[in-house]
């Protein structure tokens, strides 16, 4: 039923374009272009973990002790207040790092409501 309506013309075209492919050539260049391509990758990222393994032997100890430096600068206590309980209940909020906490906090504020504002004329 349906083999009736090909058309024999298009049959003809499509036989004339059909050419069979070397598939054992095609096959083995693609492949070996996929190997060299997966190894340079594998070499590429290797290369990267090296390099980042390196500077982080490099920059280790310069870091750590930049980190300890920050860490003593803002746990220094802002008012002496012995070692009463009070000292102990405001020990969190004594210190450099929560006053530039709380800064910042207020520049944000501060600056929202210069942002929100509107000026009616």
């Amino acid at each position: 039923m349906m083999a009736d309506d090909r058309d024999s013309l298009l049959q003809t075209l499509f036989t004339e374009a059909q050419h069979d492919l070397v598939d054992e050539a095609f096959t083995s260049r693609v492949m070996a272009r996929t190997r060299g391509r997966t190894y340079r990758v594998v070499f590429a990222w290797f290369s990267v973990a090296l390099v980042l393994a390196a500077s982080a032997w490099l920059l280790a100890l310069p870091l750590q002790e930049f980190a300890q430096l920050i860490t003593q600068g803002l746990t220094i206590s802002l008012f002496d207040l012995g070692d009463s309980w009070l000292a102990w209940f405001l020990a969190p909020i004594n210190n450099v790092a929560s006053l530039l906490i709380l800064s910042v906090k207020v520049i944000r504020i501060v600056r929202k409501k210069f942002r929100s504002a509107y000026f009616a004329y």
